[in-house]
């Protein structure tokens, strides 16, 4: 097993770091740092995994653009979150004559106004579309863990998830959603 080396960067380590920090691509960000397309995918693996100084940096590139961008891993979970849990009866009232009509936008909380995906009007009145509640869930749980598992890998229980998965999921979902679990 080679051991992991800690040497100083060159200058294509360097470019594969900033490439990289752009798609999260590693063979891809291997390619533009000028490293060859057939060897990509493994020097971007032996970068990422026997270069501490390699890592290190990608870390740093990170945490400098989530200081740049004010855009953080929790707040991206947090909007995942206003979609995934969207519900169209808090954008409807029902009319003094019976009808359901749309709520002024003003009077919409800021998590119910994210989860529209498309407002408009048109001749039969106003059309409401909201973003993708199953993607945003599905991102959810692929951010958790729940999902993309290989099959033939062990359920890697930890001690303090004695519940079934589903309860575990509920409990995570709910909390992220703000409700109590």
């Amino acid at each position: 097993m080679p051991r992991q080396m800690n040497a100083r960067m060159t200058p294509r380590q360097r470019r594969f770091v900033t490439e990289y920090v752009v798609d999260f691509n590693a063979r891809q960000a291997a390619i533009r740092a000028g490293y060859a397309a057939k060897g990509a995918a493994h020097q971007a693996w032996q970068l990422l995994n026997w270069r501490p100084n390699v890592a290190d940096a990608v870390r740093e590139a990170m945490k400098a653009r989530e200081t740049r961008t004010l855009i953080t891993a929790d707040k991206a979970l947090q909007e995942l979150a206003r979609i995934a849990f969207s519900d169209i009866r808090r954008l409807l009232e029902t009319a003094p004559d019976g009808r359901i009509r749309p709520k002024p936008i003003e009077s919409l909380s800021e998590a119910d106004a994210a989860a529209i995906a498309e407002l408009s009007v048109t001749e039969k009145g106003m059309r409401i579309r909201l973003h993708d509640k199953r993607a945003a869930l599905l991102d959810i749980a692929r951010h958790l863990g729940l999902v993309g598992k290989q099959t033939n890998s062990p359920p890697g229980l930890r001690a303090k998830d004695e519940l079934p998965a589903r309860e575990v999921l509920r409990r995570k979902l709910a909390q992220m959603a703000g409700e109590k679990a």
